[in-house]
């Protein structure tokens, strides 16, 4: 008995599917690999244009043909860890490729050293959500969180590390409340942080969910800022009136985001209120709330990065400005990259960005470790290839 095998191949370099024989059974990252046994030359014919045509349905269709079984997932995205004192929450958005099963699982890894590496694994948590909590951590220390995807096929690549740091990120906010009128708008309250110790203090981050489950995907919703560690609102607007939501607001500092507000606040379809708006900020022209948000920012896409301009806010209320902060944000506002400059600079690139995908770029500037503007309007970009 005579054994050949059979790969869909796709060749980039002509945009032609071809059907390649192999006479080694393996698996191929961009193709899927059968086992045809053949008998007689008619026999193998026979099967060589029935798998032409599998192959050319599957490449037609962006999918493998069900009958040779899954690949295995790519990395998943946009991981975010926010940290407390000796827990970790963790998110992220699916892989860009689930290797033909929708199902995934997901698993969170904390590592005292940056992975690759041969030390073992600190803790982890497994999922089928898009996040997940880590306990009995250490407070004070540093640690680096990655996540894997796994389907039938086997464990996916890693996604790219981000370190957390325990206990030095600082508390959420606490007393959160939300309220709404009628048109969506969402205004989020909360008591600001009296100071924020070992680490630079850069904005509040209010978000909205249609789910009381700690994780992200199709049950985010919205979010909104405040640059200012005294500022205690911000509204969140686009939201469906008639809609359950759960609040949470986190604190977002130089060492990363503090662990959410928990358990999330729930704002009931029924509890709509025409007349919800906004608190007033105190009317002094040196509170931190009056401060107004860098000006003109402006984004030139560039390859995997984007150069970030702008101009000084125009109200400082008599403070100093000891640098700027130019973010690029999903469009669930998970940070996945920074650039800083001094206070006379007013430009600078943010690289490590995914090409291809849209971000939204925004501006802070920094007047102390407790003080910063309102972030500036997000100007929304695709880096290049």
């Amino acid at each position: 008995m005579k054994i050949t095998t059979f790969k869909c191949h796709r060749d980039v370099t002509s945009k032609r599917e071809k059907l390649l024989p192999r006479h080694l059974f393996r698996r191929h990252k961009n193709g899927v690999v059968a086992v045809v046994q053949v008998l007689t030359r008619q026999s193998f014919r026979f099967k060589a244009i029935l798998f032409s045509f599998l192959c050319i349905a599957s490449l037609l269709l962006g999918q493998s043909p069900s009958a040779f079984g899954a690949s295995l997932p790519s990395a998943p995205e946009y991981v975010e860890g926010m940290a407390g004192t000796t827990q970790a929450a963790i998110t992220w958005s699916p892989p860009s490729s689930d290797g033909g099963e929708a199902a995934l699982k997901y698993t969170a890894r904390v590592w005292t050293i940056p992975p690759p590496t041969n030390s073992p694994m600190v803790a982890s948590c497994t999922t089928t959500d898009l996040g997940c909590v880590i306990t009995g951590l250490t407070s004070g220390s540093v640690y680096y969180v990655d996540v894997v995807a796994s389907n039938s096929a086997g464990v996916g690549a890693p996604s790219k590390s981000k370190p957390i740091s325990l206990g030095i990120a600082g508390p959420p906010p606490s007393n959160v409340t939300a309220s709404r009128d009628s048109k969506g708008l969402l205004t989020v309250k909360w008591t600001p942080l009296a100071s924020l110790a070992g680490a630079t203090f850069a904005w509040y981050t209010a978000e909205a969910f249609t789910g009381p489950e700690f994780s992200v995907g199709s049950s985010y919703s919205g979010f909104c800022t405040e640059g200012a560690i005294t500022a205690s609102s911000c509204a969140i607007g686009g939201l469906k009136s008639n809609t359950t939501y759960y609040v949470q607001v986190r604190t977002v500092s130089s060492v990363g985001s503090s662990f959410p507000s928990m358990p999330r606040y729930l704002v009931s379809a029924a509890s709509a209120s025409p007349t919800a708006t906004a608190t007033a900020s105190p009317n002094t022209s040196t509170s931190p709330s009056k401060l107004t948000a860098p000006a003109q920012v402006k984004a030139i896409a560039l390859s995997k990065s984007v150069r970030v301009s702008w101009k000084a806010p125009s109200v400082t209320g008599g403070k100093v400005i000891l640098s700027y902060l130019a973010g690029a944000f999903t469009a669930k506002g998970v940070l996945t990259s920074a650039c800083k400059t001094t206070a006379k600079v007013f430009s600078c690139t943010i690289n490590k960005l995914k090409p291809n995908q849209k971000t939204y770029i925004g501006v802070i500037a920094v007047y102390s470790t407790e003080v910063s503007s309102p972030m500036s309007k997000l100007f929304a970009i695709v880096p290049k290839s």
